[in-house]
């Protein structure tokens, strides 16, 4: 009787139906690869193949730098070329197998490697692979030449000294915001937020301390034999100019006509402002400018009734917004948080990648912050949810309003973000406008209209007549195929034909029937 908990694949051991190859962490293919399972694999995230026709140590090590830094780590498969056809190492020489092997030893110390040799059969000769398992370390590897390498897909990027600042910032190796930054406390900072944040951690501490106890409480100052010290964290929080010293610290809201930015000269945002100050004054700046670019669109909902919103949820927005500013790198100094409104999208740019171990695919279920005292003052101050809550937050509001959910990604761009993008729904929006025309029509029928017929119809409405060249116009069809979405509507009792003195008329056109009486 066959077992039925085993899943029979050309592999050269059997494992649990459940057990999914595709779901392996690199730990798993170093331990469970065989011959059978070359074809599986391509290489990703997980996996390199190289060819044993030329090897250099130099890349070798590049690739020990990037799993290194990558989290789960990766493997890199010897005697594989790139299509996955397998080659072998039996040809190499001694002193090449053991330059792979001590390759980390000079060229990236950092890295921990591990080895071992996989047998395979090619045609009537045995031969082996070599595979090179380098776990992921938790802080930055960098290789002899000064260089550090991350893994994004299938390829290896090669890491900023922005970056790198921010990897380590990340990792607990250095903390940008509890750098000392060059101002005078109080003098530099703004009263009112200060004090309303120390307001807010009393109220709900039940504490009795001073500003100043709170605030190195908090990790916001520092005592020193002299006075205070700020903090990068409070200068972002509450100074007067964080611009000075943290030129990041701003966001750019930008509304665009289409669906693409555009360049050179079709480059015209019809909306542009910069949004400065602290974080707490960027963030109420920038949230009334993307209130101010966004439209107020009028759609169906489930119940089969009309409602006005803007196009998106405030919540979502908000939110995205918010997370950007906090969980930003601010050691990515030259850049800026921006939040850009298409037609049909509005995309939030934070720089910095996504903090280990949140990735798109955890971004619901994990927590991490890269500034994290930072994160904890906006918490008191009432802008701040644990970070998958607000996530979560994100994804049901864009339910609510019975839009797609959002999308979370990281980009190699002008060094690495993280950008959210919020769709809307073109087909509902599209008709949103045309609300008359479905009250004019009635909802049952006006949903029954195909896109092309609620164009045609609403213009008819609104202009009393159209002719074929207008539809066309209008639709983007061909001019026969216009004239049959006309006949169509007639024949829908939606339109009524006008024909003219004679034949070809130019007068001859199309009305609503609903106006005749």
């Amino acid at each position: 009787m066959a077992d039925h908990g085993q899943l029979t694949l050309p592999f050269d051991e059997p494992f649990s139906v459940s057990d999914q190859p595709d779901l392996w962490t690199p730990r798993d293919i170093w331990v469970r690869f065989s011959q059978g399972m070359t074809g599986r694999f391509v290489e990703d995230r997980r996996i390199e193949f190289k060819s044993t026709k030329k090897i250099n140590v130099d890349d070798f090590a590049t690739y020990l730098s990037c799993f290194s830094n990558t989290p789960d780590g990766g493997v890199i498969c010897f005697g594989v070329e790139d299509d996955g056809t397998l080659s072998g190492c039996r040809n190499l020489d001694a002193t090449i197998l053991n330059g792979i092997e001590t390759c980390h030893l000079q060229r990236c110390p950092a890295a921990r490697p591990e080895f071992k040799r996989v047998p395979i059969s090619l045609g009537d000769r045995q031969d082996f692979l070599i595979l090179v398992y380098t776990p992921y370390i938790g802080k930055l590897a960098e290789t002899n030449k000064s260089e550090a390498w991350i893994r994004y897909g299938d390829t290896k990027h090669k890491m900023s000294e922005e970056e790198k600042r921010d990897f380590r910032a990340t990792r607990n190796e250095v903390s940008f915001e509890l750098e000392k930054a060059p101002y005078s406390y109080p003098s530099d900072f703004q009263e009112s937020t200060i004090q309303d944040f120390c307001d807010k951690y009393r109220e709900r501490e039940k504490s009795k301390w001073s500003n100043e106890e709170i605030l190195v409480d908090r990790h916001l100052l520092e005592r020193t034999q002299t006075g205070y010290a700020p903090l990068n964290a409070l200068v972002l929080l509450a100074a007067k100019d964080p611009a000075r010293t943290i030129p990041g610290c701003r966001v750019r809201v930008q509304r665009f006509e289409g669906d693409r930015e555009g360049s050179g000269e079709t480059y015209q945002p019809i909306r542009d402002r910069f949004c400065e100050g602290s974080i707490v004054q960027v963030i109420q700046k920038a949230a009334a400018a993307i209130e101010e670019a966004l439209h107020s669109v009028t759609w169906l909902n489930n119940d089969g009734k009309f409602v006005t919103t803007p196009e998106y949820p405030k919540w979502a927005w908000f939110e995205a917004l918010v997370n950007a500013c906090v969980h930003r790198s601010y050691s990515f100094s030259g850049t800026d948080t921006t939040v850009k409104i298409f037609s049909n999208r509005m995309e939030i740019e934070s720089p910095g990648g996504f903090v280990p171990t949140v990735n798109e695919k955890t971004i619901y279920v994990m927590r991490a912050s890269r500034n994290h005292h930072l994160m904890d003052a906006m918490r008191y101050l009432g802008y701040v949810q644990m970070a998958r809550e607000g996530t979560r937050r994100i994804k049901e509001s864009m339910a609510e309003y019975n839009l797609p959910e959002p999308v979370f990604r990281q980009e190699v761009l002008h060094g690495v973000v993280v950008r959210v993008i919020l769709q809307n729904d073109h087909k509902v929006r599209s008709r949103s406008t045309d609300r008359d025309v479905a009250v004019f029509f009635g909802v049952d029928q006006w949903k029954l209209m195909q896109d092309h017929e609620i164009k045609i119809a609403a213009y008819a409405y609104r202009n009393e007549t159209i002719q074929v060249s207008e539809a066309q116009r209008l639709t983007g069809r061909t001019w026969a195929t216009s004239k049959k979405d006309l006949e169509r509507l007639c024949r829908k009792g939606i339109l009524v034909f006008v024909s003219g003195d004679y034949s070809r008329d130019p007068k001859a056109h199309y009305r609503l029937a609903k106006q005749e009486v």
